[in-house]
């Protein structure tokens, strides 16, 4: 008869002490020998505290709980199964969930992997909170990279190269108003001129091309919509009213960057440039024709046109990130998934940050009209054309200091201090803000 094992039965036995950070696999593991069967289980807190200080609007200060979730994984010969789900703030939500199948030898490994992930286009994004060395990651991370999504992706690395590939839905549940569902191919592709146990450096490329098919409908057309925003590089009051932008009739968007990292025993130092363009498409046939013996009609299709341009939007953002440890175990960088690793134990760290996030696109000799809320791109007030092609979603520059301490393997507290600096007309009272905080994490 085969064995089966129980969680109240082998928890305590199988608490293991090995070495990680905090954002590796669970520590509790259950092992069935004879199904050949390992099954993990752990979990994760964060608990922020901020106080904010701006110019004019201000910003809520207090506590949150910005992380709470159960963590669990098995694994069954070559096959490896992860799961994670999040509590905070009261609401529960998806996280990591994912197959993944490795094959290959010592020297050249793959894997193919399919669920639901970060997408493979990113550092920033593929390196979880839990073994980041911020509060927050960079606010261009934020706003111009993607997230989670659903998908599958392939994976090989050797000593000196690394990619990773793969193909993802638009959304997660198909849940669009209209139209169906596109589809996103993006990847990451590394080369490790320096790689071994004490120091490592890489550089990389990764890009992402999205085909919008999804939206609503708007005059019996599909209008669809990229979009884009960031929280001040915080979580406990995540507003992102500063930093945000609704792209309309987006139909094609293109992401591309670069990287580079590089760390040793008691330094890294990190960073990445991105950079998105947007094209458009839109029925203007259909949306002229439904607007004629309006109030504001046009008279011709080439007017309704004039009136109502269209112009494709770019848009750029960039950190950089270096750490110095004082004491504790050495910088571990994580070659599976091209990353750097978390704190190690006791360890004790200093680090620093400096981001921009860029989500204006301004015509050259536009103005914004404060009156009417709205830009004048030929510099001349008037009706026509009825519409600016300006975006101004904002832009951020953003600067940070902070000291983290792991007290063991399974706790550690942070300390940051960030000043941001917001360029956006429509918050011509908000320049400057402060933001001092602090966190408390376990994981196991």
């Amino acid at each position: 008869m085969k064995k089966i094992f129980l969680l109240p039965a082998f928890a305590a036995l199988a608490m293991t002490a090995m070495a990680q950070d905090f954002d590796t696999n669970p520590v509790v593991k259950i092992e069935n020998q004879e199904e050949e069967l390992q099954f993990t289980v752990g979990a994760r807190m964060m608990a922020d505290v901020a106080y904010y200080h701006s110019d004019f609007t201000p910003l809520k200060s207090g506590a949150a709980l910005t992380d709470a979730r159960i963590r669990t994984s098995m694994k069954y010969k070559d096959w490896y199964f992860y799961a994670d789900f999040d509590f905070s703030k009261g609401k529960f939500k998806q996280k990591n969930i994912f197959m993944q199948y490795s094959f290959g030898d010592e020297a050249n490994q793959q894997a193919v992997k399919a669920g639901y992930y970060n997408d493979a286009a990113s550092m920033a994004r593929n390196t979880s909170l839990g073994s980041y060395h911020f509060i927050s990651r960079p606010a261009p991370a934020n706003a111009l990279q993607a997230g989670r999504q659903l998908g599958v992706t392939y994976k090989y690395r050797n000593d000196k190269f690394f990619a990773n590939q793969g193909v993802f839905a638009e959304n997660l549940y198909n849940d669009q108003i209209d139209g169906f569902q596109g589809v996103t191919v993006s990847g990451r592709w590394l080369y490790s001129p320096i790689k071994n146990g004490d120091e490592t450096f890489h550089v990389g490329l990764n890009a992402r091309y999205a085909n919008i098919c999804s939206g609503v409908n708007y005059n019996d057309v599909l209008q669809t919509k990229v979009h884009m925003s960031s929280p001040l590089e915080t979580y406990v009051d995540g507003n992102t009213e500063f930093l945000n932008t609704d792209i309309l009739w987006a139909k094609h968007v293109v992401n591309a960057g670069a990287e580079f990292l590089y760390h040793n025993d008691k330094f890294f130092a990190r960073g990445e440039y991105m950079f998105k363009y947007i094209t458009k498409e839109r029925d203007d046939e259909t949306l002229f024709k439904n607007q004629l013996g309006t109030l504001w009609s046009w008279g011709s299709l080439a007017s309704w046109q004039g009136g109502n341009p269209l112009r494709n939007n770019m848009f750029h953002g960039a950190y950089v990130e270096a750490g110095y440890k004082i004491f504790g175990n050495a910088y571990k960088y994580n070659a599976a998934e091209g990353i750097l690793g978390g704190l190690n134990g006791k360890s004790l760290e200093v680090v620093a940050r400096y981001s921009y996030t860029g989500l204006n696109d301004i015509v050259d000799g536009a103005y914004y009209f404060e009156a009417q809320d709205k830009y004048i791109d030929n510099g001349i007030l008037s009706d026509y054309p009825a519409a600016s092609t300006c975006v101004s979603g904002g832009k951020l520059h953003a600067a940070t200091v902070g000291v983290n301490y792991s007290f063991n393997k399974f706790v550690q507290v942070m300390l940051d201090y960030t000043y941001s600096r917001l360029d956006r007309d429509q918050y011509k009272y908000d320049k400057n803000f402060h933001a001092v905080q602090a966190r408390l994490m376990f994981s196991f």
